[in-house]
């Protein structure tokens, strides 16, 4: 268990408390990135239900939950609700992952809230919204079906095949790093005015929003867009290929500087009627791009992919072979910026995972215990809260509150 008082002060949002009650991907790692800089982050779990971030090795909620206090709850019970609202009056952001208009049911929508603090910042992330046609709003959601509505799978896989989903999940995520900022900008105009605000992500909304120039090439002169593959299709020198020992390279060919050094490796001549010295890209299905196509895979065939990497990266021509974990775990810069961090669990057993980023030189991250069990922090929190022992015990009887050792 951990009292508010046991949190270190560190890092840029020391002060400043969150609560969560999600799951899955998105809100935590929200709930994560605000915990990672300092802030007191509380997770409401279900009391029914331990999250799904716990299934399996339960490494999401590791990676996730670290630095985070646990009050397993049974929100939407009178008695839970009590509980919740009296939170609300002690928060600064307050962050939910349910179906659109799901708060407003349990007769907790923002209104609500605001009676109880009206500073507080809320942030509702959903599939659908919370407004809109409501056949629509009610509709559950994952990242995968985030991408199918939002028109994110369209654009991945082989053009000869049917479309895949992008892996992993990165509709999930991007929803989590856009939460953490908004939410960031929306408690700086708390602070300045005393008004809170209600956020309303949308995954799908999200999807479509980072999807670069794609969407307004179809809206503004009628483009549709072309599943790549593993290759560009507007360009050349600029895709995977594969190497004697049969592993992957990328290579971006991209830019005058790029072609004119990336050329003669390949016995092409840079500054020819072929080749002018003007180009920016080399275009598929022209002469140029055929040939240098046919090239780039004889050259790549004949070397390991550390000999090919070797070759350009010392003509500068950006380039990476295709990591895997065990490469991640032994190359050098990997290891020089610590990627990855050991730290402790709860339990007392280590646990390796990814590190805290981006890096800080004045008021960096740090971890200071490892994810929670459910309901680990009941005790402690709800007596900062006011609660007696006996009503925190009289919660326990009706199960409003419960604690489990995973």
């Amino acid at each position: 268990m951990a009292k508010r008082t046991d949190i270190p002060q560190f890092g840029l949002l020391s002060g400043i408390r969150v609560v969560h009650c999600t799951t899955s991907i998105a809100a935590p790692l929200a709930a994560s990135l605000y915990a990672e800089n300092g802030a007191e982050v509380i997770m409401l779990e279900n009391a029914k239900t331990p999250c799904m971030s716990r299934n399996r090795y339960g490494g999401p909620l590791q990676q996730n939950a670290k630095n985070e206090r646990n009050l397993s709850l049974d929100l939407p019970t009178l008695e839970g609700k009590k509980v919740f609202l009296k939170l609300m009056e002690q928060t600064d952001i307050y962050i939910e992952a349910s179906k659109g208009g799901q708060y407003d049911k349990w007769g907790l929508n923002d209104e609500v809230l605001w009676e109880h603090n009206p500073r507080l910042v809320i942030v509702h992330i959903s599939g659908f919204g919370q407004t809109g046609v409501p056949e629509y709003v009610r509709r559950g959601s994952y990242d995968t079906i985030a991408q199918a509505f939002g028109c994110y799978m369209q654009l991945n896989g082989f053009a000869d095949q049917p479309p895949i989903p992008a892996m992993p999940q990165p509709v999930d995520h991007l929803c989590g790093v856009f939460a953490f900022g908004t939410g960031l900008a929306a408690l700086r105009k708390a602070e300045m005015t005393g008004k809170g605000e209600s956020v309303d992500l949308a995954q799908y909304e999200i999807a479509m929003r980072c999807q670069n120039s794609f969407p307004v090439d179809y809206t503004m002169v009628g483009e549709k867009p072309k599943r790549e593959g593993n290759h560009s299709a507007i360009c050349c020198g600029y895709g995977l290929y594969v190497c004697q020992d049969g592993k992957s390279v990328y290579v971006m060919i991209l830019g005058g500087g790029s072609i004119k050094r990336a050329l003669p490796l390949l016995g092409l001549e840079f500054g020819t009627e072929l080749f002018p010295a003007d180009s920016s890209m080399i275009y598929p299905d022209t002469p140029a791009g055929d040939l240098l196509e046919e090239r780039f895979k004889e050259f790549c065939l004949k070397r390991t992919v550390k000999e090919v990497e070797a070759v350009f990266l010392a003509n500068e021509v950006p380039c990476s072979r295709v990591m895997e974990y065990d490469d991640a775990l032994e190359n050098p810069h990997y290891q020089a910026r610590e990627v990855f961090k050991e730290w402790e669990k709860v339990d007392g057993s280590k646990f390796t995972g990814v590190n805290i980023f981006p890096k800080l030189k004045n008021f960096p991250g740090q971890i200071w215990r490892g994810a929670p069990s459910v309901g680990m922090d009941n005790e402690d929190i709800l007596a900062e809260l006011g609660l007696s022992d006996e009503e925190i015990k009289e919660l326990y009887e009706k199960k409003v509150i419960t604690q489990r050792n995973i």
